[in-house]
């Protein structure tokens, strides 16, 4: 697998490159990506991280990247210390920059003048496209502008085409290209001017271990902890992160229908079914632990059945439901969910709500 990490900030471009790169990675047979972004504050100039995952087999690891093969810049500022440490062995640094850098895995390109001589202002993201396809071999030129022409609008495509070429030609004439290092052999025949003996000396790529899916670690709700995790380790939650809740949702039960709207449209997943409700229980419930308080389940309750109340008042409010029934949850058979003494009950609760 070739890992690629892009920095950026918010309008440069860098998830549309990232994903414009897994497109032309997999246009051949055989041939498979994944491209995903990681975003903080929503605001243009805000920094983000992009990622774009090339492999021969279907990338089903969606963690974020720890060390790539290669690691663009799209802004200089971003360049820190401690760079080296996002970077694999054998790999090499792209940065938007006019500077010279002392390390030879340091590839600078003025991206933002490729680009502002052919759209008249500082886009960046495609000059990358087209540096990469110089120095990777898993994507040609050809397939980054087949990537473009599908899927970025009609009206780009010329001139995102001709700033994917200009820049391949900037980093195949690059004077100290020569030296600089092959992270897999192939790439030696996409670089004007490496030669046959860094080729042939050049490291093999140490196989990766077998995926697994992350477990809980600790049932401890600890700030120093979950502040730090939230949906690392390929989109699982490792440890409960739900402490800076300040509004929790509580369900009625007698006036709960059984709709599982809530349920549908909870985005983490924290309200599940209830495979056994008790005389009196609704079938539906709420997991605290992981619990952002975010109000969607209120919001798409039609019967008003969920309330969001205040984390001081929590504790003087009865439990809303049972411990989390594991059969229950995977149960999709609607019998279970809604014994039959329950159905007129809700039925008349419907009809009242209404």
């Amino acid at each position: 697998m070739i890992e690629v990490l892009w920095h950026g900030r918010g309008g440069q471009g860098a998830f549309t490159a990232a994903r414009l790169l897994g497109a032309a990675a997999s246009l051949a047979d055989g041939r498979h990506a994944l491209a995903f972004p990681a975003f903080g504050p929503e605001r243009r100039g805000a920094p983000i991280r992009a990622f774009t995952k090339m492999a021969d087999e279907p990338v089903g690891n969606r963690s974020a990247i720890a060390k790539a093969d290669y690691v663009v810049y799209l802004d200089d500022t971003l360049l820190g210390e401690g760079w080296d440490g996002e970077l694999k062995p054998g790999g090499m640094v792209l940065v938007n920059s006019t500077r010279t850098f002392d390390d030879e895995r340091i590839v600078a390109l003025d991206a933002d003048g490729i680009s502002s001589a052919v759209l008249d202002r500082p886009i960046p993201n495609t000059v990358f496209l087209g540096a990469l396809a110089a120095l990777c071999d898993r994507v040609s030129i050809e397939d980054v502008e087949e990537a473009i022409r599908q899927y970025m609008p009609a009206k780009l495509h010329e001139k995102n085409l001709a700033i994917a070429r200009k820049a391949m030609e900037a980093v195949g004439h690059r004077p100290e290209q020569a030296q600089l290092p092959i992270c897999h052999p192939e790439r030696a025949q996409r670089v004007e001017g490496s030669s046959a003996s860094a080729t042939e000396s050049a490291p093999t790529e140490p196989r990766r271990p077998d995926a697994h899916i992350p477990t809980l670690r600790t049932g401890a709700l600890d700030p120093e902890k979950f502040a730090r995790s939230t949906c690392f380790e390929a989109g699982y939650l490792t440890v409960k992160n739900a402490g800076w809740r300040n509004m929790r949702p509580v369900i009625d039960a007698a006036s709960c229908t059984g709709c599982l709207q809530c349920y549908l449209l909870c985005p983490d997943g924290t309200v599940f079914k209830v495979g056994e409700p008790a005389a009196e229980g609704a079938p539906v419930a709420i997991d605290y632990d992981f619990c952002k308080g975010c109000g969607v389940c209120a919001k798409a309750c039609r019967f008003g059945s969920i309330t969001m109340i205040p984390e001081s008042e929590a504790d003087a409010q009865p439990p809303c439901h049972p411990e989390r029934s594991t059969e229950g949850a995977k149960s999709k058979d609607p019998a279970r969910r809604q014994p039959a003494d329950q159905g007129t009950q809700r039925q008349e609760s419907e009809a009242d709500a209404r």
